[in-house]
């Protein structure tokens, strides 16, 4: 402590020396005695004590502190203005690099006489970044004097930043796109500034671009086959809108939240970060945002979704495609996207025991959808020509298990998003909840092809359901049985449902020349 302290004194007489018109320490100690006190005797007391040169010394500091504090309280108060993952304010000097398609890391200094030290902290950075002068480069901006900055620019940038001015430098890496990436306080380890340069120039140096998407949730409704539902929405629709990145792209997805309900983003079949992860399990309050990042990968058909009180969000509208193309990808003449669900209309008017999104509700679904519109008298429509090659992206995400049937067949590339070992030929698929298909055809003549719905349960699942509804449920006259055999539901004490076995004509493929 003795030691620092004397340190801290030898500035000040440096700084009072050097800075200040060459006032000496004794003129100083004449001025405060003659204004300070009136009795002499007090300050020869002071002076003479065997330690009254170091009593002396925290005097006249403790006196510059006071008046400093005055003058300069609100500059020494100061933080960093802006945060990390924030697109980082530009001057002349910082320009030139960003336009160039580089990386900075912005060294900012105050007074090299307070950072014992600055100069080998300096040092440092200059040698990692020259490790990497293609992608980086180094800017140092800083003054002389107690009060920080000499010239106009870094006055600017103490404006801009928002660094403490009194105290330790502070070292911002900013990345190629001009998003603050780290910030650093006083002294780094040589690792610590490797792994944030690293992380600065990554993305752009694997090839990706930074694709920026905005999700607004608010209330809404929809009207399926003459019932209203009560919805939240992504940007106003059902579903959300369509995400399509490449692979290796980062992904920043900002949510705001301007509905009265609590909600959050899940992404579903990607892989993303712990940080990430940790956030899909926290809900952004009503009023609030929050910006997920991520790099797209692997690349495939994926969902989004919310990811608070999953169920009844996911019946109330919540979710999305979410598209990465493969950086190999195969050619295709047309691509569509389709994601199919089921809604509950006696939930939706109020008739049922437990509301929209209970699990003991769902299996009484009794309107199918297609990308929001149902397909009861509407199918979907496809116009395709002679011999192209049309790929398809199927996703599931009510409750039921959905089955789809073309006569001419199909080819099914991918499952889940990933590649199947050897795509195969088929004519019927059934996707159980959450689950994706890829698949191709290429029409032959002109005509129309048709695509067959129904909901297909597994026998396993449909004998469980059937145990499950008999042994615990039947004084539930809401409560679903199904035929193990036929795959159809029933409700307990009243007229058996037919429409799950049902064929409808969900998709209709026009084939012109």
């Amino acid at each position: 402590m003795f030691r620092s302290l004397m340190n801290h004194i030898n500035k000040i007489e440096y700084i009072l020396n050097t800075n200040f018109t060459n006032i000496r320490i004794a003129r100083i100690k004449d001025k405060i005695k003659a204004k300070l006190f009136s009795s002499l005797d007090f300050f020869s007391c002071l002076c003479n004590s065997s330690i009254r040169v170091i009593r002396v010394h925290v005097f006249v500091l403790s006196v510059l502190c006071i008046l400093f504090s005055v003058s300069h309280a609100e500059e020494m108060l100061k933080t960093s203005k802006i945060k990390v993952g924030d697109k980082a304010p530009l001057t002349d000097s910082l320009k030139k690099p960003h336009e160039d398609g580089k990386a900075i890391v912005l060294f900012l200094l105050s007074n090299p006489m307070q950072c014992e030290k600055c100069e080998e902290l300096s040092q440092l950075i200059k040698e990692e970044t020259e490790k990497y002068k293609d992608s980086v480069v180094y800017i140092a901006k800083g003054g002389e004097d107690i009060r920080g900055a000499i010239d106009e620019e870094t006055i600017q940038l103490k404006k801009l930043y928002g660094f403490v001015t009194v105290g330790q430098p502070w070292t911002f890496i900013i990345d190629r796109e001009g998003i603050l990436k780290k910030i650093f306080i006083g002294q780094i380890s040589k690792e610590e500034l490797n792994d944030a340069i690293k992380q600065a120039i990554e993305k752009k140096t694997s090839g990706g671009n930074v694709r920026e998407f905005t999700f607004v949730v608010a209330e809404g409704n929809i009207e399926l086959n003459g019932t209203k539902f009560s919805v939240w929405t992504y940007n106003g629709t059902v579903p959300g809108p369509e995400i399509r990145v490449k692979e290796g792209d980062t992904v920043r997805i900002k949510l705001q939240n301007k509905s009265a309900a609590k909600h959050g983003m899940f992404f579903h079949g990607l892989h993303v970060p712990p940080k990430v992860a940790m956030q899909e399990e926290v809900a952004v309050e009503p009023g609030y945002e929050y910006v997920y990042e991520f790099e797209a990968k692997p690349s495939g058909t994926h969902l989004y979704h919310c990811s608070y009180n999953m169920a009844e969000h996911l019946d109330r509208g919540l979710y999305g495609a979410f598209i990465v193309e493969a950086k190999d990808d195969g050619k295709f003449d047309k691509e569509f996207v389709y994601i199919i669900d089921d809604w509950n209309s006696k939930a939706a008017k109020g008739e049922s025991h437990h509301g929209m999104g209970h699990p003991r509700d769902m299996m009484d679904s009794d309107i199918t959808t297609i990308n929001g519109k149902s397909i009861t008298g509407s199918p979907v429509v496809m116009e395709v020509k002679v011999g192209e090659r049309i790929r398809i992206r199927l996703a599931n995400l009510g409750a039921l298990p959905h089955a789809l049937r073309l006569p001419e067949g199909f080819t099914i590339t991918h499952m889940d998003s990933y590649p199947l070992p050897e795509p195969r030929k088929e004519n019927s698929l059934t996707l159980l909840g959450g689950q994706r298909y890829d698949i191709v055809i290429t029409p032959e003549k002109k005509g129309k092809l048709s695509f067959y719905h129904s909901i297909n349960f597994p026998p396993s699942l449909s004998q469980k359901l059937a145990e499950l509804s008999k042994s615990e449920h039947s004084h539930d006259e809401t409560s679903p049985s199904v035929d193990p055999v036929r795959g159809t539901g029933t409700t307990v004490g009243a007229v058996p449902r037919t429409d799950l076995a049902k064929e409808d004509i969900a998709i209709i493929v026009e084939v012109k020349e």
